[in-house]
């Protein structure tokens, strides 16, 4: 598996499971959305660092992120 398709599934599930969390809505401790979004902005991180920019553009559409969606994951990285 080379990165693109790494980092496209980590995305995919990730965002499935935000999904669900948004679904379950108070069922769901808000700690466990906020470390799920951290890991998302980490992903997002990572992908800009080790794709080239067609790629990072491919994986954008992929996954259905936008460039608004994209940053604000990006934000909530603890300390940044």
């Amino acid at each position: 598996m080379n990165t693109f398709d790494t980092l496209q599934a980590l995305f995919s599930h990730d965002l499935s499971e935000l999904q669900q969390f948004r679904k379950r809505g108070w069922r769901v401790l808000p700690m466990t959305r906020v470390v799920k979004e951290e890991h998302l902005g980490r992903c997002c991180y990572l992908a800009e660092e080790f794709l080239s920019t067609a790629e990072l553009c491919a994986l954008k559409k992929e996954i259905g992120l936008d460039e608004r969606q994209w940053r604000a994951y990006k934000s909530k990285i603890s300390g940044q």
